[in-house]
């Protein structure tokens, strides 16, 4: 009788574990959240903008940030950072657009303008991009990062009038989904400035 009752109790506890283990696994593969843009193979190439309308620096209006790193700005070229990026004249620091995201764990000071300066500053720079009057899509990737994909809409009208304040409106003249590695963002909201900020 009381083996009959020891063995019944390990059966019981042997349950409990594996079904514990169970639970341990399903939690560890958690489905992923579905991504804000999702990956498009035949998206590729390099269209760029007619002018210079899309110049500048594009400031997130809230906190995007993937663990220790929060993206700082989105950049367009003027014509001439097309053409030398086009025509093969590349940094691996630099493209005609870009997102540029810093480490707020690295050492910092403020510039002349009184902003916020990181030292470790991560760029991606694209495989793919297409800009014109109304949208940029980009995508590309680095390593501590994973690939980053962006597909946003430009409000043209908003832009200009941001640019005849020199960018003091504060407006936001870019919203759109953002991708970062596994990370989602349904809707990432800029503001213009033009000059280089950092």
């Amino acid at each position: 009788m009381r083996s009959a009752l020891l063995t019944a109790a390990c059966v019981v506890w042997l349950a409990g574990c594996s079904q514990s283990s169970g639970e341990a696994e399903t939690e560890a593969k958690a489905p992923v959240a579905p991504p804000a843009v999702a990956a498009d193979p035949t998206f590729t190439g390099m269209t760029r903008p007619k002018g210079d309308a899309q110049f500048g620096y594009y400031l997130p209006t809230t906190e995007v940030k993937v663990g220790n790193y929060r993206l700082d700005n989105l950049h367009i070229a003027g014509q001439q950072g097309f053409n030398d990026w086009e025509s093969g004249q590349r940094t691996k620091t630099y493209a005609p657009v870009m997102l540029e995201f810093v480490d707020v764990t690295s050492p910092a000071r403020k510039n002349a303008l009184g902003n916020v300066v990181y030292s470790v500053k991560l760029k991606v720079l694209p495989t793919a991009y297409l800009v014109t009057d109304e949208r940029v899509r980009m995508v590309g990737s680095h390593p501590k990062l994973g690939e980053v994909r962006i597909d946003a809409n430009i409000d043209a009208a908003a832009l200009r009038k941001s640019k005849a304040t020199k960018g003091k409106d504060g407006a936001v003249v870019v919203t759109g989904p953002l991708q970062v590695g596994d990370t989602p963002f349904s809707s990432v909201s800029f503001k213009w400035l033009g000059g280089d900020w950092g």
